[in-house]
């Protein structure tokens, strides 16, 4: 295995992927800059990134030595879900100890990645280089936030926001906002692990809520978040702060905010409308 370093941010390949490191390298400093710039996080500490093959050796040797015993040990407790995921997921990002560990699919192994979610959620994306730095920044945007503890809706929402911004165009589809409106279940979005034993269509149903959700706070309240992220830990019960930010009871956020979102997009993106 090779390293090079960029930033604070430790890439790890094999000698054979210096294409795709070249593109991540490429990324890192811009993704940083608009993070910061967007949310007020600064750099992770302790980053690696893995140009990841295999799942298994992702785990293992992302982890410091001390953990990689207790991975061992606990392995069959998170085998099952890292093994559901593998195929339609086209990056990770982990916590292990105090190290942030993000691991991204060369591009072999993104053409052949099951695409069913995707397809609901994503403009389609021809260029490599494009979805490379589109994964990168995706992902420091989780490792930036790690300490905050996001739920996945927030997690997922502002690391996708945060990639619009780098690549200067919008990346999910405007049409997915007719998710919002038909999905039946209007409960509270799930945690990662509760996310990932889902059908298609719920994951992508959370991914988009969570886009949508952060750019519509971003319209309405420009900043708050920002401000949010930079609180103290006690302040940032993060369902209980938002609700009372626009004036919704807590018991009722989750059942109001599709459809609040959805009309407040509607007359502004193309190719959304009622049927």
């Amino acid at each position: 295995m090779e390293t090079r370093k960029i930033n604070s941010i430790t890439v790890v390949y094999d000698p054979g992927e210096q294409e795709t490191v070249d593109i991540i390298s490429d990324t890192v400093e811009r993704s940083l800059l608009r993070i910061h710039e967007s949310w007020g996080l600064g750099n992770p500490h302790d980053c690696w990134i893995y140009v990841m093959t295999s799942w298994q050796e992702f785990f293992f040797q992302s982890a410091p030595w001390l953990w990689r015993i207790l991975l061992a040990i606990t392995f069959p407790f998170w085998y099952s879900r890292a093994r559901r995921t593998w195929p339609y997921s086209a990056a990770w990002t982990l916590r292990v100890g105090g190290r942030v560990a993000i691991g991204i699919k060369p591009p072999r192994l993104l053409e052949v990645s099951d695409k069913s979610i995707g397809v609901l959620m994503f403009i389609e994306e021809k260029d490599v280089k494009i979805k490379l730095s589109h994964l990168t920044c995706h992902e420091l945007t989780h490792a930036c936030s790690v300490h905050l503890k996001l739920p996945a809706w927030l997690n997922e929402g502002i690391a996708a926001v945060t990639v619009d911004r780098l690549l200067e165009k919008q990346t999910i589809r405007s049409d997915s906002l007719e998710l919002l409106r038909k999905f039946k279940t209007k409960e509270k979005p799930p945690t990662y692990q509760k996310l990932s034993r889902l059908d298609a269509e719920a994951i992508a149903y959370y991914g988009v809520l969570g886009y949508w959700f952060v750019k519509y706070l971003e319209d309405v309240r420009p900043g708050f978040l920002k401000q949010l992220f930079s609180s103290p830990p006690v302040s940032r019960i993060f369902d209980k702060v938002i609700a009372a930010e626009l004036d919704i009871e807590l018991d009722s956020l989750w059942s109001k905010v599709p459809g609040m979102i959805f009309a407040y997009f509607e007359m502004t993106e193309p190719g959304t409308g009622a049927e």
